[in-house]
């Protein structure tokens, strides 16, 4: 399960405040938009080679009047080319009632149709999004997205985290924090551990090492804060990384803490259908805002790890 959804927006003239709209239905979905765009037909072979290898889109907006060719001539192809993809056909000149017949015309099965003024090509796009969020809650998906998005912030971390340490001594100072955070949370697992009167209770003793990572991470780019020079970074930048910092500083509660309980709770039957069963701190409606979180924080971990590494890349 990925953290974003893939969009292949086939139009020749777009509107800035349509592909606004089409990422805020994403976001509140939970997800972040990756949006390809092309005028026309022209490589779309080429497009459909990189799905059939990595599934690259979940939707495909398909507009009627493209750049020297017509939406319903291409769209035999489309759905050649991508047989399993959710396509929106749509028409800023057209109803969708001869949209529909254009598409029949052709013989293009499984094609959703809709006129474009009036917000309503962005409303159905929307509840496009939404069938494929939909989709995906389930917890075996949320569990691999959990593990995925933190596996990536600690890689982002340990990049950044290295850099900072090597280009700044109050960087390099900070090292007997580190030092200290995993001797006592390795004292506080042999105590644990020594202290299990059973089998149960010693198998419940673990360190997070993520957590200590995301607390080296916090100190030196408070550092990098403090001594922007250091880092090649100017005073707006200086801003951008104290708002991310705050932005953050609960992600040992909302990605770690969520990562923990995903990885502990089963999936049962219910009267109404997929339940969580062993926490009572998530439920399967609650997908959606955790994968909020999960796109808010991995975005500005990635933006805090260009920033701080930004004299690595010169």
């Amino acid at each position: 399960m990925n953290l974003d959804i893939g969009i292949l927006w086939i139009e020749d003239s777009f509107s800035a405040d349509e592909e606004a709209s089409l990422r805020r239905r994403v976001e509140e979905a939970g997800f972040i938009a990756r949006i390809d765009t092309m005028p026309n037909g022209e490589g779309i072979e080429e497009r459909a080679r990189k799905h059939q290898l990595y599934h690259v889109y979940d939707i495909i907006l398909l507009d009627y009047r493209l750049q020297n060719e017509n939406g319903d001539d291409l769209a035999p192809k489309v759905r050649q080319l991508f047989p399993a993809t959710s396509i929106l056909f749509y028409s800023g000149s057209e109803d969708e009632s001869t949209l529909r017949q254009l598409i029949a015309a052709n013989a293009v099965e499984g094609v959703f149709c809709s006129a474009r003024q009036g917000g309503r090509f962005i409303e159905r796009a929307g509840s496009l999004i939404d069938q494929t969020a939909r989709s995906l809650d389930r917890l075996s998906g949320m569990r691999g997205l959990a593990m995925k998005v933190v596996a990536e912030c600690d890689d982002h971390m340990k990049r950044a985290v290295l850099s900072m340490t090597a280009r700044d001594e109050k960087c390099a100072a900070k090292m007997a924090d580190l030092d200290n955070d995993v001797s006592k949370d390795l004292d506080g697992v042999k105590d644990a551990y020594q202290a299990a009167s059973d089998l149960d209770e010693r198998m419940k003793t673990r360190a997070v090492d993520s957590m200590k990572l995301f607390k080296h991470f916090r100190r030196l780019t408070q550092v990098v804060a403090g001594s922007p020079q250091s880092f090649g970074l100017d005073l707006e930048a200086v801003d951008e990384l104290r708002e991310l910092r705050t932005a953050t500083k609960d992600y040992g509660t909302h990605v770690l803490g969520k990562r923990n309980v995903l990885g502990h709770v089963v999936e049962v039957e219910g009267d109404a259908g997929w339940e969580l069963s062993g926490s009572d701190t998530i439920a399967i409606g609650d997908f959606p805002e955790i994968r909020q979180a999960f796109a808010s924080h991995i975005k500005a971990v990635r933006r805090m790890t260009e920033l701080v590494t930004l004299l690595d890349t010169q």
